[in-house]
Protein backbone atom coordinates (compact mmCIF):
# COMPACT_ATOMS: atom_id res chain seq x y z
CA UNK A 1 0.00 0.00 0.00
CA UNK A 2 1.20 3.73 -0.77
CA UNK A 3 2.41 5.40 2.23
CA UNK A 4 -0.07 8.07 3.78
CA UNK A 5 2.70 10.55 3.12
CA UNK A 6 3.06 9.75 -0.43
CA UNK A 7 -0.55 9.99 -1.22
CA UNK A 8 -0.15 13.59 0.93
CA UNK A 9 2.69 14.71 -1.17
CA UNK A 10 0.54 14.38 -4.75
CA UNK A 11 -2.52 16.31 -3.10
CA UNK A 12 -0.15 18.57 -1.71
CA UNK A 13 1.79 19.06 -4.84
CA UNK A 14 -1.55 19.98 -6.21
CA UNK A 15 -1.85 23.21 -4.43
CA UNK A 16 0.18 26.49 -3.82
CA UNK A 17 3.06 26.71 -1.73
CA UNK A 18 1.77 30.44 -1.01
CA UNK A 19 -1.21 28.41 1.27
CA UNK A 20 1.86 27.38 3.99
CA UNK A 21 1.73 29.02 7.60
CA UNK A 22 4.03 30.97 8.28
CA UNK A 23 7.27 30.20 9.91
CA UNK A 24 6.91 29.84 13.63
CA UNK A 25 9.59 32.68 13.91
CA UNK A 26 7.95 34.91 11.97
CA UNK A 27 4.91 36.88 12.77
CA UNK A 28 1.96 35.99 9.89
CA UNK A 29 0.14 38.61 8.09
CA UNK A 30 -3.39 39.10 9.93
CA UNK A 31 -5.33 37.61 6.35
CA UNK A 32 -3.50 34.20 6.97
CA UNK A 33 -4.35 34.34 10.66
CA UNK A 34 -7.06 34.65 10.08
CA UNK A 35 -9.66 30.96 9.23
CA UNK A 36 -11.32 30.99 5.97
CA UNK A 37 -14.38 28.94 7.79
CA UNK A 38 -16.21 30.22 10.65
CA UNK A 39 -17.13 27.10 12.47
CA UNK A 40 -14.62 26.82 15.63
CA UNK A 41 -11.71 24.41 14.67
CA UNK A 42 -12.42 20.84 16.16
CA UNK A 43 -9.02 20.28 17.71
CA UNK A 44 -8.69 16.23 17.69
CA UNK A 45 -7.86 13.50 20.09
CA UNK A 46 -6.51 10.13 19.69
CA UNK A 47 -5.25 9.29 22.83
CA UNK A 48 -7.60 7.59 25.83
CA UNK A 49 -6.70 9.28 28.82
CA UNK A 50 -7.62 6.50 30.85
CA UNK A 51 -4.08 4.48 29.17
CA UNK A 52 -2.06 3.66 31.81
CA UNK A 53 1.30 5.19 30.44
CA UNK A 54 4.15 5.72 32.90
CA UNK A 55 6.44 9.20 33.34
CA UNK A 56 9.99 7.48 31.63
CA UNK A 57 12.91 9.21 33.48
CA UNK A 58 15.42 11.09 31.06
CA UNK A 59 18.05 9.06 32.23
CA UNK A 60 16.45 5.81 30.70
CA UNK A 61 15.82 7.12 27.39
CA UNK A 62 18.40 9.36 26.89
CA UNK A 63 18.85 11.55 23.51
CA UNK A 64 17.08 10.83 20.62
CA UNK A 65 17.69 11.39 16.92
CA UNK A 66 14.71 11.96 14.65
CA UNK A 67 14.75 11.24 11.25
CA UNK A 68 12.19 13.33 8.50
CA UNK A 69 12.18 14.81 5.47
CA UNK A 70 12.14 18.23 3.93
CA UNK A 71 9.73 18.08 1.13
CA UNK A 72 6.51 17.01 2.82
CA UNK A 73 4.49 20.48 3.66
CA UNK A 74 3.23 21.27 5.82
CA UNK A 75 4.70 18.26 8.14
CA UNK A 76 8.04 18.77 7.35
CA UNK A 77 9.36 21.19 5.37
CA UNK A 78 11.66 24.32 4.55
CA UNK A 79 11.05 28.11 3.86
CA UNK A 80 12.45 30.66 1.92
CA UNK A 81 15.66 30.83 4.37
CA UNK A 82 16.17 27.37 4.09
CA UNK A 83 15.24 26.56 7.81
CA UNK A 84 13.22 23.65 8.39
CA UNK A 85 9.70 23.85 9.96
CA UNK A 86 6.02 22.52 10.01
CA UNK A 87 3.32 20.19 11.95
CA UNK A 88 6.19 17.71 12.87
CA UNK A 89 9.33 19.59 13.50
CA UNK A 90 7.32 21.71 16.25
CA UNK A 91 5.93 18.10 17.44
CA UNK A 92 9.43 16.83 17.80
CA UNK A 93 10.37 20.03 20.43
CA UNK A 94 7.06 19.33 22.63
CA UNK A 95 8.23 15.51 22.57
CA UNK A 96 11.35 16.61 23.97
CA UNK A 97 10.45 18.86 26.20
CA UNK A 98 8.49 16.90 28.01
CA UNK A 99 10.48 13.93 28.11
CA UNK A 100 13.47 16.62 29.23
CA UNK A 101 15.75 15.41 26.95
CA UNK A 102 18.16 16.23 24.29
CA UNK A 103 16.97 15.67 20.49
CA UNK A 104 18.50 15.98 17.18
CA UNK A 105 16.89 16.12 13.98
CA UNK A 106 18.35 14.93 10.18
CA UNK A 107 16.47 15.08 7.02
CA UNK A 108 16.94 12.15 4.59
CA UNK A 109 15.37 11.65 1.36
CA UNK A 110 12.22 9.62 2.29
CA UNK A 111 13.01 6.41 0.56
CA UNK A 112 15.76 6.11 2.44
CA UNK A 113 14.15 6.49 6.03
CA UNK A 114 13.36 3.11 6.94
CA UNK A 115 17.08 1.17 6.08
CA UNK A 116 18.41 4.48 8.19
CA UNK A 117 16.60 3.53 11.07
CA UNK A 118 17.27 -0.36 10.97
CA UNK A 119 21.06 0.82 10.52
CA UNK A 120 20.87 3.04 13.78
CA UNK A 121 21.18 5.94 11.85
CA UNK A 122 18.38 7.66 13.83
CA UNK A 123 16.36 6.71 16.64
CA UNK A 124 12.56 7.60 15.57
CA UNK A 125 11.23 8.23 12.07
CA UNK A 126 8.74 11.09 12.08
CA UNK A 127 7.83 11.33 7.78
CA UNK A 128 4.41 9.62 7.46
CA UNK A 129 6.12 6.78 6.52
CA UNK A 130 3.55 3.38 6.62
CA UNK A 131 4.47 0.65 8.55
CA UNK A 132 2.74 -2.08 6.35
CA UNK A 133 4.65 -5.21 5.91
CA UNK A 134 7.77 -4.21 8.07
CA UNK A 135 8.76 -4.75 11.77
CA UNK A 136 8.87 -1.32 12.88
CA UNK A 137 7.09 -0.77 15.83
CA UNK A 138 4.46 2.71 15.29
CA UNK A 139 3.57 4.65 18.21
CA UNK A 140 -0.42 5.56 18.70
CA UNK A 141 -1.20 7.83 15.70
CA UNK A 142 -0.95 11.74 16.50
CA UNK A 143 -3.19 12.78 13.44
CA UNK A 144 -5.26 11.16 11.15
CA UNK A 145 -5.96 12.74 7.99
CA UNK A 146 -10.12 12.26 7.25
CA UNK A 147 -11.49 12.27 3.94
CA UNK A 148 -14.08 15.76 3.39
CA UNK A 149 -16.04 17.24 1.43
CA UNK A 150 -16.24 21.01 -0.07
CA UNK A 151 -19.58 23.02 -1.48
CA UNK A 152 -20.01 26.61 -2.65
CA UNK A 153 -21.16 28.20 0.99
CA UNK A 154 -24.64 30.02 -0.53
CA UNK A 155 -25.05 25.48 -1.90
CA UNK A 156 -27.52 23.73 0.19
CA UNK A 157 -25.20 20.65 -0.42
CA UNK A 158 -25.42 17.94 1.93
CA UNK A 159 -23.74 14.79 1.91
CA UNK A 160 -25.81 13.26 4.65
CA UNK A 161 -29.45 13.45 2.66
CA UNK A 162 -30.80 10.56 1.86
CA UNK A 163 -30.08 8.99 -1.15
CA UNK A 164 -28.02 11.94 -2.27
CA UNK A 165 -28.26 11.85 -6.37
CA UNK A 166 -25.35 14.72 -7.14
CA UNK A 167 -22.05 14.83 -8.87
CA UNK A 168 -19.19 14.79 -6.68
CA UNK A 169 -15.62 15.77 -7.75
CA UNK A 170 -13.00 13.76 -6.89
CA UNK A 171 -9.59 12.92 -8.33
CA UNK A 172 -8.96 9.13 -10.41
CA UNK A 173 -7.54 6.46 -9.02
CA UNK A 174 -7.75 7.54 -5.26
CA UNK A 175 -8.88 5.70 -1.94
CA UNK A 176 -11.02 8.83 -2.06
CA UNK A 177 -12.99 7.98 -5.55
CA UNK A 178 -12.84 4.44 -4.11
CA UNK A 179 -14.70 5.73 0.01
CA UNK A 180 -17.04 7.62 -2.71
CA UNK A 181 -18.63 4.87 -5.13
CA UNK A 182 -19.03 2.18 -1.80
CA UNK A 183 -20.39 4.23 0.71
CA UNK A 184 -22.35 7.01 -1.60
CA UNK A 185 -23.78 4.88 -4.38
CA UNK A 186 -26.32 6.83 -5.39
CA UNK A 187 -23.95 10.09 -5.98
CA UNK A 188 -22.59 10.33 -9.45
CA UNK A 189 -18.79 10.09 -9.20
CA UNK A 190 -16.54 12.61 -11.64
CA UNK A 191 -12.85 12.11 -11.48
CA UNK A 192 -10.21 14.36 -12.66
CA UNK A 193 -6.66 14.17 -13.09
CA UNK A 194 -6.36 16.69 -10.69
CA UNK A 195 -7.36 18.06 -7.56
CA UNK A 196 -6.94 21.72 -8.75
CA UNK A 197 -8.76 21.35 -11.71
CA UNK A 198 -11.80 19.31 -9.72
CA UNK A 199 -11.99 22.63 -7.18
CA UNK A 200 -11.96 24.45 -10.22
CA UNK A 201 -15.29 23.18 -10.66
CA UNK A 202 -16.77 23.61 -7.62
CA UNK A 203 -15.59 27.20 -7.54
CA UNK A 204 -17.56 27.87 -11.07
CA UNK A 205 -20.84 25.72 -9.66
CA UNK A 206 -20.42 23.29 -12.30
CA UNK A 207 -20.44 20.54 -9.66
CA UNK A 208 -21.49 20.82 -6.01
CA UNK A 209 -18.85 19.42 -4.21
CA UNK A 210 -15.75 17.79 -4.21
CA UNK A 211 -14.33 14.66 -2.39
CA UNK A 212 -10.73 14.69 -1.24
CA UNK A 213 -8.17 14.88 1.59
CA UNK A 214 -8.99 16.76 4.40
CA UNK A 215 -5.44 18.74 4.09
CA UNK A 216 -5.09 19.70 0.51
CA UNK A 217 -8.77 20.96 0.69
CA UNK A 218 -8.06 23.07 4.74
CA UNK A 219 -5.33 24.56 2.59
CA UNK A 220 -7.57 25.44 -0.74
CA UNK A 221 -9.98 26.88 1.40
CA UNK A 222 -7.89 28.61 3.16
CA UNK A 223 -5.63 30.07 0.18
CA UNK A 224 -6.15 32.84 -2.51
CA UNK A 225 -7.74 30.07 -5.10
CA UNK A 226 -10.45 29.32 -3.38
CA UNK A 227 -11.72 33.17 -2.93
CA UNK A 228 -13.85 32.66 0.23
CA UNK A 229 -16.52 30.43 -2.02
CA UNK A 230 -16.38 27.11 -0.62
CA UNK A 231 -16.79 25.69 2.92
CA UNK A 232 -16.53 21.97 4.29
CA UNK A 233 -19.76 20.02 4.21
CA UNK A 234 -20.84 17.44 6.13
CA UNK A 235 -18.00 14.53 7.64
CA UNK A 236 -15.41 13.63 8.41
CA UNK A 237 -15.21 10.55 7.29
CA UNK A 238 -12.42 8.47 8.72
CA UNK A 239 -11.67 4.85 7.86
CA UNK A 240 -8.10 3.42 7.99
CA UNK A 241 -8.80 0.51 5.23
CA UNK A 242 -9.39 3.39 2.75
CA UNK A 243 -7.34 6.39 4.55
CA UNK A 244 -4.48 4.26 6.12
CA UNK A 245 -3.93 4.27 10.24
CA UNK A 246 -2.59 8.01 9.81
CA UNK A 247 0.71 9.54 10.77
CA UNK A 248 2.62 7.95 13.36
CA UNK A 249 6.09 7.70 14.77
CA UNK A 250 8.31 4.73 13.84
CA UNK A 251 11.02 3.03 15.97
CA UNK A 252 12.84 -0.26 15.83
CA UNK A 253 11.43 -3.34 16.81
CA UNK A 254 13.62 -3.53 19.94
CA UNK A 255 13.37 0.04 20.91
CA UNK A 256 9.83 -0.75 22.72
CA UNK A 257 11.04 1.28 25.70
CA UNK A 258 11.09 4.43 23.44
CA UNK A 259 8.10 3.51 21.70
CA UNK A 260 6.39 3.59 25.28
CA UNK A 261 8.60 7.24 26.03
CA UNK A 262 7.14 8.68 22.73
CA UNK A 263 3.41 7.26 23.47
CA UNK A 264 3.28 8.92 27.08
CA UNK A 265 4.90 11.96 25.66
CA UNK A 266 2.31 12.45 22.29
CA UNK A 267 -0.18 12.35 25.35
CA UNK A 268 1.09 14.51 27.43
CA UNK A 269 1.58 17.67 24.62
CA UNK A 270 -1.93 17.18 23.54
CA UNK A 271 -3.46 17.33 27.42
CA UNK A 272 -0.78 20.12 28.24
CA UNK A 273 -3.13 22.12 25.17
CA UNK A 274 0.67 22.55 23.20
CA UNK A 275 -0.42 20.51 20.67
CA UNK A 276 -3.55 22.31 19.76
CA UNK A 277 -1.38 25.13 19.32
CA UNK A 278 0.85 23.27 17.05
CA UNK A 279 -2.18 21.96 15.22
CA UNK A 280 -3.69 25.24 15.01
CA UNK A 281 -0.32 27.01 13.96
CA UNK A 282 -0.63 24.49 10.86
CA UNK A 283 -4.02 23.84 9.93
CA UNK A 284 -6.08 27.17 10.39
CA UNK A 285 -8.58 25.90 8.70
CA UNK A 286 -9.53 22.42 10.65
CA UNK A 287 -9.45 18.79 9.56
CA UNK A 288 -12.09 18.05 11.80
Amino acid sequence: MRSLRHALLILAMLLPLAALPASAGAAPDADAATPAAQDPVVIPNFWDPRARLERPTPATIGAIRFLMTDDFPPFSYRDRRGVLMGFNVDLVRAICDVLEVRCAVQTRPFGTLGQALLDRAGDAVIAGLANDGSKLLATNPYLKIPGRFVARKEGTFDPAAKGLDAFIGTVCGTAHQAYLQRFFPSAKAVCYLSLRTALDQVKEGTIPAVFADAVSLAFWLDGPEAAGCCRFAGGPYLDDRYFGDGLTILVRPDDRRLRAALDYALREVHQSGRYEEIYLRYFPVGLF
